[in-house]
């Protein structure tokens, strides 16, 4: 007979919860009492505290991030900052997108369109994992030729890939589920860098090359990084399933898939409703340059279909989704806002600069720090897009006299812009979590790919200096 195992001691589970507590109060502190910085201002050093005391908590998971989120901006508001400047991130057109796609999803898991939508998947690619995320590799490329944002492309194929995981009976969190999930969302997101208008940092690009008034095409941009994103696609696709070996192989067959197909029987009325709507937001994000709308628009206009026609109910409208995950990202969104009106990042990009000064004697040396820094600057910036600013303003003058293009500096910015070791630092793996309830992957599996990715993206860097090379790009 077993015996129950006794529960750990009450000062045990204090201390889990309360020593990253503890923790983020030392830091802030130190960081709001440390003498005056050259550079930075006393509302700047306030708001710097309050960033890295809220970076421990969210790392820590000391409480609920959404809470975190709303701590954070009620510190911020008595250290000076203005409440409008505060809460900018829920006016922001990303916020309200986040808010419509989340629903998207909802709706594709609840009219079993995205079950369905797995199937027909699995039916044309061998079952097997890297058929399977073969697939998802190939869906992230054709999405990203029209559709910018990651968030989007995240919120279409997150709910497929974890209906297709529970089709598979592979058990939450275990080393199958996480494979499929995490490099799902990592196909969602990292093939678009390689087209200037495929992720939402060609905006950002095109903005730090206008103002430092050089030229910038799309064609040039494809030139040279369509090819390295390409292979680092698919250094992640075979090399997740080396560093994170599912415990036993899919058993699927194509009678499986006819089975459950057959089980669906044919589209019903909500299906037809959920894939017309999300048909037709695919075709109005694709044709912005057109109509010049917001993104957000069509998917407000969308969500008011879905309530409607009854797939989004009163009930699930609280229940539907994750408002954790919405305050949490509200809060990045604000965070970002109050980081540039501080200057925090100008200040902080004067320490690497002259760093960089002494590696640029070598190009890989010193386009693989720049992919390093970038990474470090993502604890800082979850967004990305001011890490981008930041260091590309500064270095490019540099970089240039040493014989380094900018569209060069770019690639090695780039091209490791998007780690996850932290769920703060990855808004695509927080609506993963988000979608899936949390149950698709553990934090440790998440820290695994997290660091094949980085390690990944700075050889795709190093490797990439000789195709430069070879193309008279550098």
């Amino acid at each position: 007979m077993a015996t129950a195992t006794a529960p750990p001691p009450a000062s045990t589970a204090t201390r889990v919860k309360w020593l990253p507590l503890l923790l983020a109060i030392v830091i802030g502190l130190a960081l709001f009492f440390m003498p005056a910085q050259h550079g930075l201002t006393r509302a700047g050093q306030t708001a710097l505290a309050i960033t890295a005391f809220t970076i421990v908590l969210w790392a820590f998971g000391v409480m609920n991030n959404g809470v975190a989120s709303v701590l954070m901006m009620a510190l911020l508001i008595p250290a000076g900052a203005k409440p409008a400047l505060v809460f900018s991130g829920f006016a922001s057109g990303s916020w309200w997108i986040l808010l419509a796609v989340l629903y998207y999803g909802f709706a594709m898991q609840k009219t079993g369109l995205a079950a369905r939508v797995s199937y027909y998947i699995l039916s044309m690619f061998p079952a097997s994992y890297s058929g399977i995320l073969g697939a998802f590799f190939v869906i992230g490329t054709a999405l990203s030729l029209g559709i910018p944002s990651m968030t989007v492309r995240t919120a279409i194929m997150v709910p497929i890939a974890w209906a297709l995981v529970k089709s598979l009976d592979l058990k939450p969190r275990s080393k199958g589920s996480a494979l499929i999930m995490l490099t799902t969302i990592e196909m969602a997101v990292v093939p678009g860098l390689g087209l200037l208008y495929g992720s939402l940092d060609g905006p950002v690009v095109a903005s730090v090359f206008d103002l430092k008034h050089l030229p910038l095409s799309y064609l040039a941009y494809a030139r040279v990084l369509y090819l390295p994103v390409f292979v680092l696609c698919a250094l992640i696709v075979f090399g997740n399933q080396w560093v994170l070996k599912p415990e036993r192989a899919l058993a699927a067959s194509p009678e499986f898939v006819r089975n459950k197909l057959r089980e669906l029987g044919s589209f019903k009325r909500d299906e037809m409703i959920t894939a017309f709507i999300v048909v037709c937001s695919i075709v109005f994000w694709s044709t912005d340059r057109w109509h010049h709308l917001p993104s957000f628009f069509v998917g407000m206009v969308g969500l008011s279909i879905f309530a409607l026609a009854g797939i989004v109910g009163n009930a699930d409208i609280a229940g539907g989704i994750s408002w954790t995950l919405l305050l949490f990202m509200g809060g990045i969104f604000s965070l970002n806002n109050v980081l540039t009106e501080y200057k925090l990042t100008d200040w902080l990009a004067g320490y690497f600069v002259p760093i960089m000064q002494h590696l640029t004697f070598n190009a890989v040396i010193a386009l693989v720090a720049v992919g390093i820094a970038t990474l470090a600057l993502r604890f800082l910036d979850p967004s990305g897009f001011i890490a981008i600013v930041v260091t590309f303003v500064p270095l490019v003058d540099t970089t240039s006299a040493a014989g380094i293009p900018p569209m060069i500096l770019t690639a090695a910015l780039l091209i490791p812009s998007v780690p996850f070791w932290a769920t703060y630092q990855n808004i695509w793996v927080a609506m993963g979590e988000g979608i899936t309830e949390g149950l698709a992957f553990s934090g440790a599996e998440r820290l695994r790919l997290a660091t094949t990715y980085a390690v990944f993206a700075l050889l795709t860097v190093a490797a990439s200096v000789g195709y430069w090379k070879l193309i008279g790009a550098l």
